[in-house]
């Protein structure tokens, strides 16, 4: 299913930053925006149409405004005839001065909605793209708990009643932050880079079985909680099974896949006796080690390799030695 937008939401949700005004208001401003991607018009405007990106936003800069000056009147109107016969959804005038009245009732004719900014075309294209790319990541909801350990972000998941709230609550406790408990809305906004953040209902709190909602931020301060993080990696929860085999030694990394990012996964069996915040601020301080380049369980390998080869060379020379008496 296509994620969508629309010409209103454009202009709602980024007022502080784009600071866009309609120029034709009464024009279709529910237009849908279904692509994350901007066309600013090169070829088509010397009469180059085939692939036009007719689905786009279409921005028109400066640059652009000071070609269609140079065009005849007949010229300009048959350019916008053009454009707008494509059924574009919107066209965005960046510091570009007046419009022309062609164009305006052009767009009028064929229900094009017109939109102008007064900033910079640079930070225009930079605050737009970062909106839409966000607007259109795409996105998944996972059942679980983020927090954010020594600046990493820790997914909890497992069943439910497994002790996850309790556990999220006890690291906040330890100094840590609490980004989302119960449900994590997860998008990947870059090629390796997934952004977990909390329902907004949601925010800030954890529900606590027996006791109820605890309201993170108003009871540790503000310094507790965050409105989002990146998910750099997932432990599992899981009742202890005697019988299963957990991972003793940490050589053989696992990893799950969340919209096509791969991220460490760690499965944590629970069991009486077992603080499980420690070891969860354990596996971040190792994350941590991993990232510069230290790795625990391979450094004891290392060791323990050595010394196997340092007894088996000692076996030999004594083998020799006693052959040679």
């Amino acid at each position: 299913m296509k994620k969508l937008t629309t010409i209103n939401d454009l202009i709602r949700e980024t007022e502080s930053k784009l600071l866009l005004s309609r120029i034709n208001p009464e024009i279709n401003s529910n237009a849908e925006i279904t692509s994350s991607a901007l066309n600013i018009p090169g070829l088509e405007l010397t009469g180059f149409w085939e692939d036009f990106p007719n689905h786009k936003l279409q921005v028109f800069s400066k640059k652009e405004m000071q070609f269609i000056a140079t065009l005849s009147p007949t010229a300009m109107q048959n350019l916008f005839e053009k454009m707008f016969s494509f059924k574009v959804p919107g066209l965005i005038f960046v510091d570009t001065g007046e419009i022309p009245p062609i164009i305006v009732e052009l767009a009028n004719a064929h229900k094009v909605a017109l939109l102008k900014t007064d900033i910079n075309i640079m930070q225009f294209l930079q605050d737009v793209g970062t909106y839409l790319y966000t607007k259109f990541a795409p996105t998944t909801i996972v059942h679980g708990g983020l927090v954010d350990l020594y600046g990493v972000g820790i997914l909890l998941t497992g069943k439910s009643g497994i002790g996850k709230s309790e556990i999220a609550l006890d690291i906040v406790e330890r100094g840590h932050r609490l980004v989302a408990d119960d449900v994590v809305c997860i998008q990947r906004t870059g090629k390796n880079v997934l952004i977990g953040k909390p329902e907004e209902l949601l925010q800030d709190t954890i529900e606590v079985r027996g006791l109820g909602i605890v309201n993170i931020r108003k009871i540790f301060g503000a310094r507790a909680v965050r409105v989002q993080k990146r998910v750099e990696m997932m432990i599992e929860l899981l009742r202890w099974d005697p019988d299963e085999n957990y991972e003793r030694f940490g050589l053989n990394e696992d990893f799950t896949n969340i919209l096509g990012v791969d991220i460490p996964y760690i499965r944590l069996p629970i069991n009486p006796g077992k603080t499980i915040s420690v070891i969860v601020e354990t596996i971040a301080l190792t994350y941590l080690l991993k990232l510069y380049g230290e790795d625990p369980a391979k450094e004891m390998q290392e060791r323990l390799l050595k010394q196997l080869k340092e007894k088996s060379v000692k076996i030999n020379d004594d083998i020799i030695a006693d052959d040679t008496e």
